[in-house]
């Protein structure tokens, strides 16, 4: 297989799929098939966290770079989340606002993804056990503070930094995590209402993304570094704004 996409053109391909995803949660609810086409945007860019650990002349910069937009970014969906705000935009006649189901945005997923890697490559030397509760640990975290993937979306960039840029062991590593979160979200469910569902069966398309990876040359592209960062908190408000238009309005 020829692998004709570079770093540029595939982080692209990422944000498309992201607004087609966002654009879908928030104007075409019942539509499933913009979600399903939106699994693709997270591993595209939970893949450029691994390949970013290995490029970058400094992790804790990046760690910091990724702390900052966390922390920037969660404003949006602060203003446009929280159940005052929510009441707030409701009286004024906006009576869809967009719900979010998560606490903290993707970038604090990422930092905690690009820590574990570090903590894991740290680690590694003196007892690969201490690697992995490491990575533990910041899939814990991500969880309990309800970062937009939680402890799945951590493993994940571990999966992708594991592999090494090989799409049969990518392919491998995406089997093992979604059997894992498929039998967590089974026991998990069967535990609080005696029925056995996985609510997030959805994220089984992400297997689409791994065709998208399998392209890849390595090349990195055109540089538009910080356009990636911005794009998140800037399509979201646009998103956002869109509706209040459509909604109150039209």
């Amino acid at each position: 297989m020829e692998k004709v996409l570079n770093s540029f053109q595939i982080k692209l391909i990422a944000i498309i799929t992201m607004v087609i995803d966002h654009a879908g949660m928030i104007f075409f609810p019942r539509i499933i098939v913009f979600r399903i086409i939106g699994r693709i945007a997270f591993p595209l860019f939970a893949f450029f966290i691994a390949e970013g650990f290995r490029h970058t002349r400094s992790v804790k910069k990046y760690l910091f770079r990724l702390l900052l937009c966390a922390v920037l970014f969660q404003v949006p969906d602060w203003l446009f989340g929280s159940e005052t705000m929510r009441r707030i935009f409701i009286s004024w006649g906006w009576e869809s606002v967009p719900s979010i189901n998560y606490e903290l945005n993707i970038f604090a997923t990422l930092f905690l993804g690009l820590a574990a890697i570090s903590l894991y490559n740290k680690l590694k030397e003196k007892h690969i056990a201490y690697s992995w509760l490491a990575v533990t640990a910041m899939a814990v975290i991500a969880q309990i503070i309800g970062a937009d993937y939680g402890a799945y979306g951590v493993l994940f960039i571990i999966v992708f930094y594991i592999a090494e840029r090989n799409t049969i062991r990518i392919l491998i590593g995406w089997i093992i995590l979604h059997t894992m979160y498929a039998a967590y979200e089974v026991f998990s469910s069967y535990m609080a209402s005696s029925v056995i569902a996985f609510p997030h069966s959805i994220q089984l398309y992400s297997l689409l993304s791994i065709g998208v990876i399998a392209l890849y040359n390595g090349e990195r592209g055109r540089k538009m570094k910080y356009f990636f960062y911005l794009f998140y908190p800037l399509h979201m408000v646009v998103l956002y704004v869109i509706d209040y238009i459509i909604t109150v309005k039209g």
